[in-house]
């Protein structure tokens, strides 16, 4: 039976040192826009603050599939800097080395999220200085990278300094008995959300391509900066909801539904080298199973007020489940494993 490991003294040091890094970043941000709103001028409204919101709902006016992925990291950014997320991060990991378990697989997955939260505003920043507003760069051109290797400030340098101390203090806290983390999972703190990612590039690109068709059709632009966030709520949750939209949504299920179904992975978790199982058979999930993950996610994640929660807790689940798996996959008797561990034996 593993036992609850003991931190040493150094690796308590190291877990403290963590979370006052990560609490840095949060209390400067919220000092900063505490006193920007005493004393700007944009609070008391004017022409600044019009041109602010021209230039806010009408960029991103480009092709690129990283018009919409910047808009819906912004909204993702939100939550995870202007709350102590990265804290709460650091603290669930330390609860989960300190229980009955690997601290170190506990260890590396916190670190690989706090990695993940640094790696948000950076990305999220892919923008050019085109025209009058600013609008989003050109997929891998120039641009593009000068964009995100620009977008590594203090916070993202505190959290990586956050996440190598998680990592340094997780190491000093093996306990005697605990086994190593199943090669099934290793890896799955990036594999998961790089598989996510291509995926959103994926359908980018193919909703990019549509909008390109019907430009010359339709006889005026369509904006490409509405992430898919947006369009969901518009196409499910308002009134007057918009064919194109409600078009988007049901693409976006389709596509994580039949893939799932018929062959237990999309197109990013291919190039990822992981797939979906039932925990039972060790088998793809079956049609119904496949629609009620689609369900759980990305369809509840599109939720507006309470689908970016959901994807945090969905997230921070991870850290405490002893085998890394997400809140949705447990609810479902699912799981992500590598495709080279395929043969093994299902987890129970």
């Amino acid at each position: 039976m593993p036992q609850f490991s003991r931190p040493s003294r150094s690796a308590l040091s190291a877990w403290v040192a963590a979370v006052v890094v990560t609490v840095l970043p949060t209390w400067e941000l919220w000092r900063e826009r505490l006193g920007f709103e005493e004393s700007s001028p944009w609070a008391a409204g004017g022409s600044e603050r019009l041109y602010m919101y021209v230039c806010r709902f009408n960029s991103g006016s480009t092709l690129s599939p990283l018009a919409p992925l910047r808009h819906d990291l912004e909204a993702v950014k939100g939550i995870t800097t202007e709350w102590p997320v990265p804290t709460l991060v650091v603290l669930l990991g330390l609860a989960a080395c300190l229980g009955r378990g690997d601290p170190g697989a506990a260890g590396r997955r916190a670190a690989g999220l706090l990695v993940l939260i640094a790696a948000i505003d950076p990305l999220a920043s892919l923008y050019g200085e085109r025209g009058i507003c600013r609008e989003t760069a050109p997929l891998f051109g120039a641009e593009w990278f000068t964009g995100v290797a620009g977008g590594w400030g203090i916070t993202q340098l505190c959290l990586l300094a956050a996440a190598m101390l998680v990592l340094v203090a997780s190491r000093g806290m093996r306990s005697v008995t605990a086994e190593e983390m199943e090669e099934s999972q290793a890896g799955m703190m990036w594999r998961r959300p790089a598989a996510a990612l291509a995926d959103y590039l994926i359908i980018g690109s193919v909703l990019s391509a549509v909008v390109g068709l019907a430009w010359p059709i339709i006889g005026f632009q369509i904006g490409m900066g509405t992430g898919l966030l947006k369009r969901a709520e518009a196409a499910v949750f308002r009134s007057g909801v918009e064919p194109a939209n409600l078009a988007v949504v049901a693409g976006l299920c389709a596509y994580f539904w039949i893939q799932h179904a018929v062959w237990g992975r999309t197109l990013g978790k291919r190039l990822l080298g992981i797939r979906v199982i039932a925990v039972r058979t060790g088998e793809r999930p079956g049609t119904g199973k496949a629609g009620l993950r689609t369900s759980a996610f990305p369809l509840f994640a599109l939720v507006p007020g309470a689908g970016l929660w959901f994807l945090l807790v969905d997230g921070l689940w991870m850290l405490l489940d002893p085998e890394g798996r997400a809140l949705h996959d447990r609810l479902l008797g699912a799981a992500v494993v590598r495709d080279r561990a395929r043969a093994a034996k299902p987890q129970t």
